[in-house]
């Protein structure tokens, strides 16, 4: 899910002769380019938003066209092709939906204009002031704005109602601490139900969505929430909370609580337990919020979700503050700095951002909304309920994964081989768990580029 380096140096500092000018006729057409099969639950769905976008903004600016430019193909395929075009201006697009994980590096090859200008005017950008800090500074590179979120993935527990109550566990289930996790693991185990236990998603087949959706969860829950060390530059690769991590997934496959490796292990190991969820053959499952998304599609339909299953923030290991965590990540629009109509492109993102197309895209492309205001509307709250409630109150202590830093690719392989090892040999020592980590990162990126926190 990285764009590649050689795409990266081929076409960098393209954009360095254009000037940061913000004047703009508010006439001509502006291009955005974007995904048309992969952010959506749907290609229809996709269509309909982006022709519900353009319609508005060229009701809204009615000497301006809009271009819609649509790629096909996976998130890595979108990014690709569109670096390509970021080689020249001329073919430059002036807006640009990406994956938040992306926004770095393309700000690293200068080709994004900063948006503060826009951001700290609440009459340019009156969403801006409910989006929580954490997503605010989502995009910020080097102190400065460079995209705008719309829409976010973030994780919690799914439970189900009855399997848990067969287990003794009192509902609606409210852990405090990861000790209620295998609390509740264990109960569900010894009532006898031949269901998986407790979904903590190990080793790499699932690359860096695995570990997003999975292990950096319990890494952000820890007494040491810590992946990468911004002040020194460099990975942490051992620490306390990281201990706690692989002592959680040692309890878990040692009690033979966890999924089979061959699911853990599947290359559509990431969606496997909507599917285990829905056909009521697990209890417990560290997963993402379009979960409940999902099983409103024909093909996963779960008509009796909201009945049946709950969901519920992921609690800190000792309940320390502030009180849960999760990842988070997500898609974000930006504007490129070869742009001749930066107003213009900014008066698209306004559009992108009204409370109504951030309600259509997250309920059809399985995203929290970035606004805590739209997060708590009617129209989001009741398309999945109970499960975006607990995913947007989630939202806040959610933080968003390092990927934008040289390594991380690295640090992916180097946890999910750990955890991996751990659910294939669950007599895998802490120690040895932590060593995996340390050396596949040190390997890769180097010794002086890892550290040890105590």
């Amino acid at each position: 899910m990285f764009l590649s380096t050689a795409v990266l140096a081929g076409c960098g500092g393209g954009n360095n002769n254009t000037s940061n000018n913000l004047s703009d006729d508010m006439k001509g057409t502006i291009t955005v380019a974007y995904s048309t099969t992969y952010v959506f639950d749907s290609d229809d769905q996709s269509v309909i938003w982006w022709n519900k976008v353009k319609s508005e903004f060229e009701t809204q600016f009615p000497n301006a066209k809009l271009n819609l430019q649509g790629f096909n193909g996976t998130d890595v395929d979108l990014v690709n092709k569109v670096a390509l075009e970021y080689k020249n201006p001329s073919t430059t697009p002036d807006v640009f939906m990406l994956p938040t994980g992306y926004v770095g590096q393309w700000v690293g090859s200068d080709y994004l204009l900063p948006l503060d200008s826009f951001t700290s005017d609440s009459g340019k950008a009156p969403f801006w002031g409910a989006f929580p800090k954490v997503i605010q500074d989502e995009s910020k590179i080097n102190g400065k704005v460079y995209a705008v979120n719309t829409g976010e993935n973030n994780s919690a527990l799914y439970y189900n109602n009855s399997m848990l109550q067969k287990a003794g566990i009192q509902l609606p289930w409210q852990p405090k601490n990861w000790d209620d996790l295998i609390t509740a693991a264990k109960a569900v185990k010894a009532s006898g139900q031949n269901v998986v236990a407790f979904w903590a998603p190990a080793g790499t087949s699932a690359g860096a969505g695995g570990v997003l959706q999975g292990s950096a969860n319990m890494v952000y829950a820890s007494s040491t929430p810590t992946i990468f060390d911004y002040s020194k530059k460099k990975w942490v690769v051992d620490s306390p909370g990281l201990r706690e991590v692989m002592q959680f997934y040692k309890t878990i496959y040692s009690g033979h609580l966890g999924g089979s490796t061959s699911d853990l292990f599947s290359p559509k190991a990431v969606g496997r337990p909507v599917v285990l969820l829905k056909d009521h053959q697990m209890a417990i499952a560290i997963g993402s919020n379009w979960f409940a998304d999902a099983w409103t599609e024909q093909n996963r339909h779960w008509a009796t979700a909201a009945q049946e299953a709950s969901a519920v923030p992921i609690p800190t290991s000792k309940g320390q503050a502030p009180g849960s965590a999760s990842t988070l990540g997500g898609w974000a629009v930006a504007i490129s700095k070869a742009t001749k109509h930066p107003q213009l492109s900014w008066g698209l993102l306004k559009i992108i951002e009204s409370d109504d197309n951030q309600v259509f895209i997250a309920n059809r492309a399985g995203f929290v909304p970035p606004s805590q205001t739209v997060a708590k509307s009617p129209g989001f709250l009741n398309f999945a309920p109970p499960f975006n409630k607990a995913f947007g109150d989630a939202l806040p202590n959610s933080k968003p994964m390092p990927s934008e830093q040289e390594g991380y690719p690295a640090y992916v392989q180097g946890i999910g081989q750990a955890t991996g090892q751990i659910a294939t040999d669950p007599n895998t020592s802490v120690d040895q768990a932590i060593k995996i980590l340390h050396d596949t990162v040190a390997n890769q990126v180097g010794a002086d580029q890892v550290e040890t926190l105590t």
